[in-house]
């Protein structure tokens, strides 16, 4: 079977998708595990960078302090820094070196404002000038710098033998009588202790970011489940509700069908009968009222009785009633319309109508309407007699206007006239029969009837039919 492009998208567009497989509560099941986790990781992340920086700063910052305190003493008489005497020298060597700093700074470094080494615990830096980085040209701005040193720099080669990070502070050295920057202490704190307080403080942020997200997903998974079982039973309530909707409309639609399918067989039988009492009536009374009119001059002779006014009125009063009892039994029956299509049934009636009446009427018809119910056109001849008939009576000396046209699966039927035109409501309320019996006769087949009038404004019927009691729109 080859589909079209159209058809093929239609198919692909209609086709079930994998994850409309899955039910709601596990799509956000997975979808808030999966932002939770990426939530978790990010926050983790943060907070152990946070955490990392602030016990930095909280090591560097007690060390510099402590590091101050002990150079104010050497460093109170002077205005810049400048190579040391060896008194001072050995000063300095009993606190950095043999002293209790030894355990945790286990590199210190004073450079002056030019980037030259001034001292250092590594005497064989001392003298020496090296590139002022940035770290270094901040800290003679003033501001304490502290950093994590991969010790990559060119005057960190005697501590990369040695370590492979250590945490670098330079603290700004201030000359006590002025407060002017004269150097800056730089000395490298280990990082032994520092780091393992670091990854204990790491790893208990990350059990409570851990524990917080579990429970957060935890919560957040009741309470789905909790809703998700109410959508259910809801969804489960609704699917019921509309089966008995649906049961009931088809049960409603099934009564419709058979109400009109006996609103068209009583359609049928009615006018069976109507036949049958029109041919009974022009087989029996019509016949004995033309056989006692054919009888009437011989019974005059018979009897010898000459002309009287008295024998011409019985004449003419037996001629009339022939004729009313003939008129009656035509118009009573239709004969032969099972065999007419629905447009030639409708001429008939518009025919018939001229013919009774010598009134012309204005008809429009269309002659594509072939086929249709026996109630349909039944129900079809009688409304346009009926509206006919009315105009006739109503609006005489205005010739009547007929329009029939296909409107899909219906016939519609406008008459109008430009009579006086009335009130509909003062009609309905007075209860014509013809108007009512109109509407009735086409609500049976499961049309439309509507009348519109005014005074001074004509009259016009509309009226929609189904040509099959199968195809009627108004269900």
């Amino acid at each position: 079977m080859i589909h079209s492009p159209v058809q093929a998208a239609r198919e692909a567009a209609s086709a079930p998708k994998p994850f409309d497989r899955v039910s709601f509560s596990r799509q956000f099941h997975l979808g808030a595990l999966v932002w939770l986790i990426v939530a978790m990781v990010v926050s983790g992340l943060w907070l152990s960078r946070q955490i990392e920086q602030s016990s930095l700063n909280r090591a560097a910052a007690i060390a510099a302090v402590y590091v101050e305190s002990i150079l104010v003493a050497q460093l109170h008489s002077r205005t810049q820094l400048a190579e040391f005497d060896a008194q001072t020298h050995a000063e300095l060597d009993r606190v950095f070196l043999r002293g209790p700093l030894q355990r945790k700074v286990v590199r210190f470094k004073l450079w002056n404002a030019e980037g030259t080494i001034v001292y250092s615990s590594d005497h064989a830096q001392v003298g020496r000038s090296f590139p002022v980085d940035d770290m270094l040209a901040e800290a003679l701005t003033g501001n304490l710098q502290s950093r994590v040193s991969d010790l990559t720099d060119d005057d960190n080669q005697p501590e990369r033998e040695r370590w492979s990070r250590l945490l670098e502070v330079y603290v700004p050295l201030r000359a006590p009588a002025t407060g002017a920057v004269i150097g800056v202490a730089e000395f490298y704190h280990s990082m032994e202790n520092l780091g393992k307080d670091i990854h204990l403080a790491q790893q208990r942020s990350w059990m409570l970011v851990s524990v917080t997200t579990i429970a957060l997903y935890l919560a957040l998974l009741g309470l789905v489940r909790r809703a998700n079982n109410t959508i259910v039973d809801q969804r489960q309530d609704l699917r019921e509700q509309l089966q008995q909707l649906r049961a009931s409309l088809a049960e409603n639609r099934s009564m419709r069908l058979q109400l009109r399918e006996a609103g068209e067989r009583t359609t049928t039988l009615n006018e069976k009968a109507l036949h049958r009492l029109a041919a009974d009536l022009h087989d029996g009374p019509a016949q004995d009222l033309s056989f006692a009119l054919l009888r009437f001059d011989d019974l005059v002779a018979v009897c010898g009785c000459g002309p009287s006014g008295d024998l011409e009125a019985m004449r003419e009063a037996l001629r009339r009633a022939l004729e009313e009892l003939r008129g009656i039994a035509s118009g009573i029956g239709i004969p032969g319309i099972a065999e007419l299509s629905l447009a030639a049934t409708l001429r008939r009636a518009v025919l018939d109508f001229e013919h009774r009446t010598a009134t012309a009427v204005e008809a429009e018809i269309d002659n594509t309407l072939d086929q249709a119910s026996i109630a349909t056109k039944i129900t079809a001849y009688r409304v346009l007699q009926e509206s006919l008939n009315n105009a006739w009576q109503h609006a005489p000396g205005n010739p009547p206007q007929v329009r029939v046209r296909a409107a899909g699966s219906e016939v519609g039927i406008e008459v109008f006239n430009a009579g006086a035109g009335f009130d509909p409501a003062q009609v309905d309320a007075g209860g014509r029969l013809g108007i009512a019996f109109m509407r009735e006769r086409v609500r049976l087949l499961g049309g439309s009837f509507d009348l519109e009038s005014a005074p001074g404004q004509g009259t016009r019927v509309l009226v929609r039919l189904p040509l099959s009691p199968e195809t009627s729109p108004h269900d």
